[in-house]
């Protein structure tokens, strides 16, 4: 499977990271991958720049996130 980048912004930080990902991967292993990085300790959630939240248990292909997307890492609004 190919590898494609994807940039993620932290909307807290505006710090933004430069992640390789396949599209097999699902969202909530891209939401660990970023957790670890960044040290967060609250939980987050990734959304589109129309602040569509992506559901966890999509794959970054059913979720439509194709190669050269900007996705946003923001707070949970749950609150988890």
């Amino acid at each position: 499977m190919a590898e494609y980048n994807i940039t993620v912004v932290h909307t807290t930080s505006g710090k933004e990271t430069l992640l390789a990902v396949e599209e097999a991967f699902s969202v909530a292993s891209v939401l660990e991958v970023l957790a670890e990085s960044l040290h967060l300790k609250d939980r987050f959630v990734l959304a589109t720049k129309e602040n569509k939240i992506l559901d966890p248990q999509l794959t970054l292909k059913d979720a439509g996130v194709a190669a050269g997307a900007v996705l946003l890492l923001m707070p949970d609004p749950t609150g988890g």
